[in-house]
């Protein structure tokens, strides 16, 4: 997991809607990381397809809310406000990460202690 000054923790936030070919891979991407001090908090932006019945399979392992469709941004302040984090991860539902992007990031806020926003790099595959 590696050695951190401090254990911070990260609220992950995945909104989605009409994901449920594909929100899979992102969660499972986030419950693979190697830093374990996040929570994951995923916002069902009122799904029609079985993008809710998929998420609720995770039980425990992510908080899942629930709302009428407003919009991905009414989504991510959905988790926005529900996080307990000391910092706020986004990641798409159609998305994934790689398991050392969390233990990268940490390490540079642990370096970095006055940086407020850390970027990772992203890399985009087509079809």
């Amino acid at each position: 997991m590696g050695n951190f000054k401090k254990k911070l923790a990260v609220s992950v936030i995945i909104p989605t809607f009409n994901r449920g070919r594909m929100v899979k891979e992102a969660v499972d991407s986030v419950l693979a990381q190697e830093y374990k001090k996040f929570e994951l908090i995923v916002v069902d932006d009122g799904s029609t397809d079985n993008t809710l019945n998929l998420l609720q399979t995770y039980g425990h392992r992510l908080t899942l809310i629930q709302q009428q469709n407003r919009g991905v941004s009414a989504a991510r302040n959905a988790g926005i406000a529900a996080a307990v984090g000391d910092f706020i991860a986004f990641l798409d539902s159609d998305d994934l990460w790689l398991p050392q992007k969390l233990s990268c990031q940490i390490r540079f806020f642990n370096a970095h202690p006055e940086a407020l926003v850390c970027q990772t790099e992203e890399i985009w595959v087509r079809n």
